[in-house]
C-alpha cells in the first residue's frame, strides 16, 4: 500500500480545493480530484501546491464528481492517470440527461455507476453512498461509513433553513460536513468591495445555517482554495474569506468543531485535530506573491462573427425558434450591447441577428469584456457559465442579465435541456424553493449580484 494512503478506518484524506480520499476497508473514494493546472479560462488557480501524484491512482477504487466545472471534473487530470489504472477504477456520478461525463469516463476506460437519485449504494460492507442533484448541473454526496454519516456539499448553495432541512430529511444529522466557505463566481466591479464583504459573510452563514440544521459535530470548510489568477479578475482576491477567519466562525458560532486540513493532511474521523499547522501553511500560500494570466489571444471581429453564428446555429437547431424569437421581439431576449476593451469596439448581440458593430460608447454598454471571453462564450455551451465563475467581466452602466440571458439556452443545453421543454421539465420537478431561485435568474432580479 502506498504512503499516501493509510488502512485504518475511516480516514480522510485531504487531495486539494474540493478533492477528498474516503478511506475504509479496501475503498479509497476520491472526489471531485483537480490536482494541477488553471481552470476557467486561465482564470482560477490553486492556492496550494497538491501533495498527490498521479502514481498514487494506483490505490485509488473509486472516483465521485459532483459536477461538471472544471475545479471539480477535470479531464487532463483523468488522462493523466496510466490506462491500466483507470480500468481498476469506477467512476461515480448524477443520472443526467446527456450522460455526458459518464460516457466521457467511459471513453477512458473507467468503469461507469450513474447514481439515481437518492438511491443507496453499496461500495463495501458498511460503506454506503447516496447523490442528490441540486439545481441544473451540482449535485451532493452523502455518505455510511462504519457507524459514520458524512455529508459533502461542496458548491450546493444551501443557504436557508428551508433548504437545509430538505435535505435533512434525505440524510438526518451527520457527524461530518464538507461546505465551501467563499465566493467562487463575480461579485461586483474592482470598487465593489461592499458586495464581495457582504458576499463573504453571506458564506459565512451558509456554515451557521448547516452546522445547526445537520447537528454536525465537525465541519471541514473546503472548496474555495482557490486563487482568482487573471489580470481580470485579480481584484476578486482581496475580500475572500481567509481560513483562519473560517474557523475561528465555526468555533464561535456554531457547536461544530472545525477540521482545517492541508493538501496530504489525513484524520481519523472522531480524532482531535490541530489545525494551526495548516492555517499557517494556507496564508504562507495565499501570501505568496505571484504573476496573473496576462496573455489572452486577441480575437479580431470576423472571426467573432463566424463563432457567433456558428453558435446561434446550434441554439436554432436545437430548441424551439419561433418562440425564442417571440421572446426577442419582446425583449425578454432583448438585444445585449457589448464593449470588447482589448478590441476598443461597440457590439450588439441577441440569438436572432447575431454580433454586429454599434457606435454606443463604454458607458452605455451592458457588458464590458475582452474578445477572448466572448470567443468562449460562442465556442461552448458552458462559455457563458465559465465567465459568471471566472469574472473577467465588468458591469458597465447597462444590465448584465441581458448579455448572460442570450446565453441561457446553450447553458441548458449543455445540461442536456432544450429549450421551452427543458425548462418547464425543470421546474415541474424541482421543489418550489430551487424553482425560486432558478426563475429569479432568468428574470434578472439581482443581476448576478
Amino acid at each position: 500500500m502506498n504512503k499516501f494512503f493509510l488502512l485504518t478506518p475511516p480516514v480522510i484524506t485531504f487531495v486539494n480545493h474540493a478533492s477528498i480520499i474516503f478511506s475504509y476497508d479496501k475503498i479509497n473514494l476520491i472526489t471531485d480530484p483537480w490536482l494541477f493546472g488553471s481552470v476557467f479560462n486561465n482564470s482560477w488557480d490553486l492556492v496550494s501546491e497538491s501533495k498527490m501524484k498521479i502514481q498514487d491512482f494506483d490505490n485509488i477504487t473509486h472516483i465521485w464528481f459532483s459536477h461538471e466545472h472544471p475545479d471539480h471534473f477535470y479531464p487532463p487530470v483523468l488522462s493523466s492517470i496510466p490506462e491500466d489504472t483507470r480500468k481498476k477504477i469506477t467512476v461515480l456520478f448524477q443520472n443526467t440527461l446527456d450522460h455526458r461525463v459518464a460516457i466521457k469516463c467511459k471513453e477512458l476506460g473507467f468503469s461507469v455507476i450513474e447514481m439515481k437519485h437518492n438511491q443507496l449504494y453499496k461500495l463495501a460492507n458498511n460503506f454506503q453512498v447516496k447523490c442528490r442533484p441540486y439545481l441544473l448541473y451540482d449535485s451532493l454526496l452523502y455518505l455510511q461509513i462504519e457507524n459514520k454519516k458524512i455529508l459533502n456539499l461542496n458548491d450546493c448553495g444551501v443557504d436557508s433553513l428551508r433548504q437545509a432541512e430538505y435535505i435533512h430529511k434525505i440524510t438526518g444529522d451527520v457527524d461530518l460536513l464538507l461546505t465551501q466557505f467563499g465566493y467562487a463566481a463575480h461579485i461586483g466591479d474592482p470598487d465593489d468591495v461592499e458586495l464581495r464583504k457582504i458576499a463573504s459573510k453571506e458564506k459565512l452563514m451558509r456554515i451557521k445555517i448547516q452546522s445547526n440544521v445537520f447537528n454536525s459535530k465537525y465541519v471541514i470548510p473546503f472548496a474555495s482554495f482557490i486563487r482568482f489568477s487573471h489580470e481580470d479578475n485579480i481584484y476578486m482576491n482581496d475580500q475572500v474569506n481567509k481560513i483562519r477567519t473560517v474557523e475561528e466562525f465555526i468555533k464561535q458560532e456554531t457547536n461544530s468543531i472545525p477540521v482545517i486540513l492541508y493538501p496530504g493532511d489525513k484524520w481519523i474521523l472522531g480524532e482531535n485535530n490541530e489545525n494551526i499547522k495548516a492555517i499557517e501553511f494556507y496564508e504562507k500560500d495565499f501570501s505568496k506573491k505571484f504573476e496573473p494570466f496576462k496573455n489572452s489571444p486577441k480575437i479580431e471581429f470576423q472571426e467573432l462573427q463566424n463563432y457567433s453564428n456558428i453558435y446561434t446555429k446550434k441554439i436554432r437547431d436545437r430548441n424551439n425558434w419561433t418562440l425564442i424569437k417571440f421572446f426577442h421581439s419582446i425583449s425578454f431576449l432583448k438585444t445585449a450591447k457589448i464593449y470588447l476593451k482589448d478590441l476598443d469596439l461597440s457590439i450588439t448581440f441577441d440569438l436572432v441577428h447575431g454580433i454586429n458593430k454599434s457606435k454606443f460608447s463604454k458607458n452605455e454598454s451592458d457588458i464590458i469584456i475582452d474578445s477572448d471571453s466572448l470567443a468562449f462564450a460562442f465556442k461552448f455551451d458552458y462559455g457563458a457559465d465559465t465567465l459568471l465563475a471566472n469574472a473577467r467581466f465588468h458591469k458597465s452602466g447597462g444590465r448584465t442579465m441581458i448579455f448572460f440571458r442570450q446565453f441561457m439556452i446553450g447553458t441548458l443545453n449543455n445540461n442536456g435541456r432544450t429549450f421551452p421543454f427543458g425548462i418547464i421539465g425543470f421546474l415541474l420537478r424541482e421543489r418550489s424553493m430551487w424553482k425560486s431561485l432558478f426563475v429569479e435568474a432568468i428574470l434578472g432580479n439581482y443581476d448576478f449580484e
